[in-house]
């Protein structure tokens, strides 16, 4: 609907605003009822998926906790009975649906455990291996978290598992778990969620519709009367729009009439800033001799670095084609040459014959193609000495971005190269001092360091430690009938399969002449008896070439609080004495009642 003013001039009466306002309240309840929707579907989505995260979790918790109880009954001795009693109980407490253990065929073989018909996925995940979490529903529509665990063979299992290697998969624990407690509450708690979301969505729509009314509708009304009222008083300078309150009107109104006044402000400082700017052009010429007063000092003070960094830094500057054209004082004092002696010369005046030619050609390919080159060159000096310098060169361009020549640093690390080398030296000095020279293991001195150590470590952690004593059977007739080379390359032989053989935190050395010693760490001296017997069998059954088939006698012993490497070394030694006396080719262990039964002169040649 439309209408003429007084002034002739057509004018829209406000209905927009009035639709404007009704549609503006009908969307944005469309608009909240579709967020809640939104909300409420990711919130149900994230629900769910928290819950399957957790329910995995849980599962994964209890299968470990389950998978420790069993590993520990089977650690302490228990019977395939006891392990099924152990399943048992845990299915009494109500933690799963459904709990069972499948035995592979290592374990079986093992422990004679029940060997029941595997089902395929069973059988699949034996073969693949890895972890499975499956959630199914069954046919009364309850979600189901179904996770297969299996059990893999480690070095600790290797004690009761002897047949088995490590890797092997011993077995897989199926576990069902009901997910229904957990979806009846999920759907509880969203179904509040979304009374409460609704509720708000309602009382937000009548809010936002009474606050509209009043704060945008109702002033857009006023305003339009108070712009009718400036239009017919324009003109005047004075004019104002009046006083609106403190709303966003209020403040619009309030601008205007500032705007008015800035004005006139602007005009008062226009004449203010003139008389400033013929203030400041009489300043000028002062302040443009007293910065070049600071350029003529800055100036000197540049020249004064130059000299320094010319006394200082060794560098050299050539043009494309690679003739030196400046060359500092520095590089003229570690030189030994004169700048005359180096200026239209090459650096091939100083070039080291020790230095490899492919350094330089890396160095010309690098340069040439724009780019920096660094590294460590020898360099020769005038008197036939030589100096280490790290170098850095890099092109230098002219206008029309041609490379026009090279600017070469250098830092003098002489001393350093010196001091790397006398380390290295030093290094290789100690290593031998801890190597045995014909076998390249540890020598006897090197291993009573160790031993020493973890002894301290094995009182003050109260750990198990074990050492072996391992001597060659009839070594003395090896090297009679076949010479010492055949002698030397059967212990060589023996050394690598010592290392092989054990594990990376064992320790071996030669001991003397054709013994050796092994520190077993974190060992009881049952498993290290056992680890020791599997030992000598691999040695009797190693073909050493040049000489028969050779066998080693072995005594083991370990810690015991108040021990020293005198003591327990020499449990060892009296135990390989046992070894021997019972025919060699074994392996012994020292307890405290054969070496009151045993009176051995431990010099006496075996």
């Amino acid at each position: 609907m439309v209408r003429t003013g007084k002034r002739g001039i057509r004018k829209e009466e406000l209905l927009f605003f009035q639709k404007l306002h009704v549609r503006f309240a009908i969307c944005a309840i469309v608009v909240v009822v579709i967020m809640t929707a939104a909300i409420l579907i990711m919130f149900t989505e994230d629900y769910r998926a928290m819950i399957n995260e957790s329910a995995k979790t849980s599962m994964e918790k209890l299968s470990r906790s389950i998978f420790q109880t069993l590993f520990a009954t089977m650690s302490n001795g228990g019977s395939s009975e006891q392990v099924l009693s152990a399943l048992e109980l845990v299915k009494g407490e109500n933690y799963v649906e459904s709990l069972e253990l499948y035995v592979s065929k290592a374990a079986f073989i093992d422990h004679n455990a029940r060997r029941d018909k595997l089902p395929d996925e069973i059988k699949h995940l034996i073969s693949s291996g890895g972890d499975r979490d499956l959630i199914v529903v069954d046919e009364d529509g309850v979600r189901r978290i179904r996770h297969l665990k299996p059990f893999v063979a480690t070095e600790s299992c290797m004690i009761c598992h002897t047949r088995a290697k490590v890797g092997d998969m011993l077995g897989v624990m199926d576990l069902t778990f009901s997910l229904a407690e957990y979806d009846k509450m999920s759907s509880d708690s969203i179904k509040r969620v979304a009374l409460i979301i609704l509720a708000l969505a309602i009382g937000g729509g009548v809010l936002l519709f009474q606050l509209s009314s009043r704060l945008i509708f109702a002033p857009i009304k006023d305003l339009e009367n108070a712009t009718d009222r400036l239009a017919k008083n324009a003109g005047d300078p004075n004019v104002r729009l009046g006083e609106w309150g403190k709303n966003e009107f209020g403040v619009i109104a309030d601008h205007f009439n500032r705007f008015i006044e800035a004005v006139y402000e602007i005009n008062r400082k226009l004449e203010q800033e003139e008389t400033k700017v013929k203030r400041l052009l009489e300043d000028r010429e002062a302040e443009i001799e007293r910065r070049t007063a600071e350029i003529r000092e800055l100036n000197r003070e540049l020249s004064r670095h130059l000299e320094l960094v010319d006394e200082n830094v060794i560098t050299t500057r050539t043009n494309a084609s690679g003739v030196i054209t400046y060359v500092s004082t520095a590089f003229c004092n570690i030189s030994g040459y004169s700048k005359e002696e180096l200026l239209g010369q090459t650096h091939n005046i100083v070039r080291h014959p020790d230095m490899p030619g492919e350094v330089f050609t890396d160095l010309w390919n690098t340069i040439k193609q724009g780019a920096t080159w660094s590294g460590e060159i020898k360099n020769r000096k005038k008197s036939g000495g030589f100096f280490w310098a790290q170098t850095a060169i890099s092109p230098i361009f002219s206008d029309t971005s041609a490379i026009k020549g090279y600017l070469a640093i250098r830092h003098d690390i002489s001393l350093q190269k010196e001091l790397a080398d006398t380390l290295q030296k030093l290094s290789e000095a100690t290593k031998q001092s801890h190597t045995d020279s014909l076998t390249g293991i540890m020598n006897r001195l090197r291993i009573n360091e160790l031993l020493q150590m973890e002894i301290d470590r094995a009182a003050r952690y109260e750990e198990h430690l074990s050492v072996a004593l391992l001597d060659i059977d009839h070594f003395k007739t090896v090297n009679d009938t076949y010479g010492h080379l055949v002698g030397d390359q059967t212990l060589k032989t023996l050394a690598q399969i010592l290392t092989a053989r054990t594990r990376k935190t064992d320790l071996a050395a030669r001991w003397g002449g054709e013994e050796f010693l092994l520190i077993l760490i974190n060992t009881p001296q049952e498993w290290a008896t056992r680890k020791m017997e599997q030992l000598r069998a691999t040695v009797e059954s190693h073909d050493f070439g040049g000489a028969p088939k050779i066998t080693v006698s072995i005594g083991v012993s370990s810690y015991k609080r108040g021990d020293t490497i005198e003591s327990l070394v020499g449990r060892a030694d009296v135990a390989l004495y046992l070894a021997k006396e019972s025919g060699r080719n074994r392996v012994e262990s020292a307890s405290s009642d054969e070496l009151k039964q045993i009176d051995v002169d431990l010099s006496t040649e075996t």
